[in-house]
């Protein structure tokens, strides 16, 4: 019988793992960073992935030469990217104990992967044991 309950101990402990990181992501996928240029005259929003959300120029942004106008958004936006990964790691870190960066997004989908294998496991035995639906 101990090992039947062990098994469920196991299968709530990766039920409840499975939820948090889900919340996680949503958390993330809902998440934006915003930022401004050094002259205040174009601001940002970004998202996941630094995907650009939102772009303003104030129309005395357009009176600036070419290459003036292409640093007020290119320091817009990597603002507005800092401000999303620092959400980001807020929102990580008490789930994944750790900062985000590129090694800890793919150690994250090997992780949810492991647990999906982990909770077909789990499936598979439980119906081999007659205790599941």
């Amino acid at each position: 019988m101990s090992e039947l309950r062990d098994l469920s101990d196991l299968a709530d402990y990766a039920h409840r793992q499975i939820e948090r990181i889900q919340r996680m992501q949503q958390d993330i996928a809902a998440e934006y960073g915003e930022g401004r240029s050094p002259r205040g005259l174009v601001r940002a929003r970004t998202g996941p992935g630094g995907a650009l959300l939102q772009l303003r120029i104030d129309p005395a942004g357009l009176r600036l030469t070419a290459d003036e106008l292409e640093a007020e958004v290119t320091a817009a936006v990597t603002a507005a990217q800092q401000q999303f990964a620092a959400r980001a790691d807020e929102i990580m870190a008490p789930v994944l104990g750790l900062r985000p960066s590129e090694q800890a997004v793919n150690e994250l989908e090997a992780g949810m992967n492991r647990l999906d294998a982990l909770g077909d496991d789990l499936e598979r035995l439980a119906r081999r044991r007659g205790l599941a639906d």
